[in-house]
């Protein structure tokens, strides 16, 4: 079974960064505990930007995550913020210092 890394860049509507960083903080505490989240985060460049990543230890883990409820509900406050559809990509992760791949 291997692992799956999930890479997303997106960009939020124009004046809502600090909604759009709260909104990443529920996405993020909805992903706590469930079961083969392995590491999950966003990041802001300086322009404005934001990055997403997240390992999970299989795909099955993948779906567990995206139908948890709470993931449901933190989501509904997240997209509305989002300027447009991210740019994602779903990968095998291969090497990595810091991550049990």
């Amino acid at each position: 079974m291997s692992k799956v890394s999930v890479f997303a860049k997106f960009s939020c509507v124009e004046g809502k960064g600090e909604e759009m960083d709260a909104a990443l903080a529920a996405v993020v505490a909805a992903s706590e505990g469930v079961d083969g989240v392995e590491s999950y985060s966003y990041h802001r460049a300086d322009d404005g930007t934001y990055w997403f990543f997240a390992l999970m230890s299989s795909m099955e883990a993948a779906q567990r995550h995206a139908d948890n409820e709470a993931m449901k509900a933190a989501m509904e406050a997240f997209m509305p913020l989002m300027a447009g559809p991210p740019d994602m990509a779903m990968t095998t992760p291969v090497a990595a210092n810091g991550l049990d791949i």
